[in-house]
């Protein structure tokens, strides 16, 4: 009977239970691979996004502070201690003016040697529009600001921007690795572009 049972089993491809295969124990390889990943964390805070990449292999840590377009307004962005107010990829802001708070209005190109002094790019590769639509001011030219109306020409009509929530995210970002408290030390850890593709 016990061999007519084998053979049964054998018949119907049925095998003898297998112990459970060993799980090894985490070394200390393993560990230290498991902190090369890049772990990357997304807040919200008042209308802003903001996205933390910390390398575990290099220790770099890359952040993105931005608030995305609505209705009522573009994209603002935020790197090395600048705003950067986007009106669109086919806009031309080359002789843009800019007023904030409803203040006398400036012209954009007024602020490209401090924008060059704190290594921000003026242009770039489009050769159509080599500006990209982004109109850059400096952080401290707008403490305490609550809006920023930008005309990005003659002809167009002025563009209003919001504030509200940028300084208080600004601090939650820098309190969760991005950037010394000051602004110059960390501040390149603050990039414009995408993180990832």
């Amino acid at each position: 009977m016990l061999i007519a049972s084998f053979v049964a089993a054998s018949a119907l491809g049925l095998s003898w239970p297998s112990l459970p295969h060993s799980i090894p124990f985490p070394t200390e390889g393993m560990h230290r691979r498991a902190g090369y990943k890049v772990k990357t964390k997304a807040y919200h805070l008042e209308g802003w996004e903001m996205r933390i990449e910390r390398d575990g292999f290099t220790g770099l840590t890359r952040c993105r502070l931005y608030a995305p377009s609505t209705v009522l307004q573009g994209r603002m962005t935020y790197a090395r201690d600048v705003l950067g107010f986007h009106l669109g990829d086919d806009v031309d802001v080359g002789e843009a003016w800019y007023s904030i708070d409803d203040k006398l209005p400036v012209a954009w190109r007024d602020d490209f040697p401090t924008l060059a002094a704190r290594r921000e790019p003026l242009s770039t590769d489009n050769l159509f529009n080599p500006t990209g639509g982004v109109v850059l001011i400096p952080h401290d030219k707008l403490d305490g600001a609550r809006t920023v109306t930008i005309r990005a020409g003659r002809d167009q009509t002025p563009k209003r921007f919001r504030l509200k929530g940028f300084e208080r995210a600004l601090a939650a970002a820098r309190a969760n690795g991005c950037g010394a408290a000051g602004g110059e030390a960390g501040s390149d850890a603050f990039q414009r572009d995408a993180l990832t593709p």
